[in-house]
């Protein structure tokens, strides 16, 4: 019974794996948040983003789901979602980001990334609240960097009546956002410039899991072709139908020659190479008596003597016999090199 209980926990550990389900989800989460309840609209939100490893809490037992969200925080968020290794990335661009802050890292990987331009050349302000416009911004950068699903669809953003205060730049991110479910509005408005809380961060990173987890690219890493086979020719047989002359045809090579268009008078038979020419041999054979005019009456067309053109044709006088039959070909093929990508 016990052997037969533990070949069910196998199969079903193993079930788990091939979905693609860590082993960790299985275990409850210890909430140490004290105010995160169960019954509160962020407690998904915030059990996902403290699992793995996004958030941590103000202190050992509070979240702070109210503090506001600031840029320099969730540019750690998103590094952390990206899985970056901060040893890789020192200095900064900004004035305004010292090298030993928590986010510095972070915002290095970004600005390399291209994923935030700042609030001026020289500053990032990471201090400053975040708004609602500028995450939806940094997620949309990210995930065309990563190579994820960045489809979206513009008129999705007329539902909201405050769709006009979209910032220009923000105009493509808002809609991507809106059309999968990033961002899902808050009072029946898309409130672009307004900042967002803690909670509101987790959530968002909640409802983009599963687009950002789509990921086909690593970004922020060079991209190397590995070659595994090296182009080549090769040799590959195929069966074909194959003619095979029983006996050769016999033949004789003549001088082609060509013909053209002549005048012949009907009367003496005189030839002319253009009308013009036999118009006028016609008119001077006239001779006028006292009983009137005589002379060649008229003219037709024919073909003059055959004269060699100097090009030679081949003339069958006994045709070849043969017969078909399938035969294996040999052919040499270029074979396309073989190789994969590697991330450095």
């Amino acid at each position: 019974m016990k052997r037969k209980n533990a070949k069910l926990v196998c199969f079903f550990l193993s079930l788990l794996l091939a979905m693609g389900i860590p082993i960790s989800a299985l275990a409850a989460w210890e909430n140490l948040f004290t105010d995160v309840k169960s019954g509160d609209w962020f407690y998904d939100a915030v059990e996902y983003v403290n699992t793995e490893g996004l958030f941590n809490g103000t202190a050992p037992d509070k979240f702070s789901p109210e503090v506001a969200m600031s840029r320099g925080m969730f540019v750690t968020v998103l590094g952390k979602a990206a899985g970056i290794d901060t040893a890789a990335y020192s200095g900064s661009q900004f004035t305004d980001v010292p090298s030993d802050a928590y986010y510095a890292p972070y915002v290095s990987w970004a600005a390399q990334l291209e994923v935030v331009n700042g609030t001026s050349p020289t500053t990032f302000s990471p201090n400053s609240s975040i708004t609602r416009e500028q995450m939806a911004t940094m997620l949309y950068k990210y995930a065309k960097a990563a190579g994820c699903d960045t489809s979206l669809d513009p008129s999705k953003l007329l539902s909201f009546p405050d769709y006009a205060a979209i910032s220009d730049y923000a105009q493509q991110p808002m809609a991507w956002a809106v059309t999968h479910g990033v961002l899902a509005g808050s009072d029946g408005k898309l409130l672009p410039l307004g900042t967002a809380t803690r909670a509101q961060t987790a959530q968002i990173f909640y409802n983009a899991r599963q687009i950002l987890a789509s990921q086909t690219e690593t970004p922020g890493q060079e991209k190397i072709w590995v070659v595994d086979v090296p182009g080549h020719y090769e040799t590959v047989e195929r069966l074909e139908m194959v003619e095979v002359i029983d006996k050769e045809e016999v033949g004789h090579w003549e001088e082609l020659t060509r013909s053209h268009t002549i005048y012949i008078c009907n009367t003496c038979e005189y030839e002319a190479d253009t009308l013009e020419e036999i118009h006028k041999h016609l008119v001077e054979s006239i001779v006028w008596t006292d009983q009137g005019a005589t002379g060649c009456g008229g003219w037709h067309r024919g073909l003059s003597e055959p004269e060699p053109t100097g090009e030679m044709q081949w003339i069958v006088d006994v045709p070849a016999e043969s017969h078909y039959e399938l035969q294996i070909v040999k052919e040499e093929v270029w074979a396309e090199e073989v190789g994969h990508w590697e991330y450095r």
